[in-house]
């Protein structure tokens, strides 16, 4: 069976902590940063319904070679500028099938948002069993993710 481990990242964001929690359940807005450095995450397959139990989905389309990534899981908390918890399920996972059975196909994602003098300290932990090669390529494509967060925000 995977080992369980964890990806932890910080980040500072210039924008209150509201105005960053509704930029991760907004679609009109997660389009403008999700997906990071090199990609683009069309309007068109954002589907979000931000409450316990409601789903959410995104993908991801390479700007290189359109190559896509599908994403797409469950909020398990909402807590408005607070906290956000959901679960994120790569459908491009080449083991994905082998994961489901084994019930390791989730990853658990959970941000905090921070007030820190008008900015927001968002504290983002991934937990899963992604296996130990992958762990630096999600890091960084997670710091992307928000380094467009921080842009998008810091622009409006």
């Amino acid at each position: 069976m995977s080992e369980l481990r964890e990806i932890r990242l910080s980040r500072v964001i210039p924008a209150p902590p509201e105005t960053v929690f509704t930029a991760w359940i907004t679609p009109e807005q997660f389009t403008h940063w999700w997906g990071g450095e090199g990609f683009s995450a069309p309007l068109s397959t954002i589907e979000m319904d931000a409450r316990p139990g409601g789903t959410w989905k995104a993908t991801m389309i390479s700007d290189e070679d359109g190559m896509e990534i599908p994403f797409h899981g469950i909020y398990h908390e909402v807590v408005p500028g607070e906290r956000l918890v959901f679960s994120l399920i790569d459908e491009n996972d080449d083991d994905l099938e082998a994961k489901r059975q084994a019930g390791t196909a989730e990853e658990s994602v959970t941000i905090t948002f921070t007030d820190r003098d008008g900015k927001t300290e968002l504290e983002f932990l991934q937990r899963g069993y992604l296996p130990e090669e992958e762990l630096p390529r999600a890091a960084e494509g997670w710091s992307s993710f928000f380094d467009g967060l921080a842009k998008y925000l810091g622009e409006r």
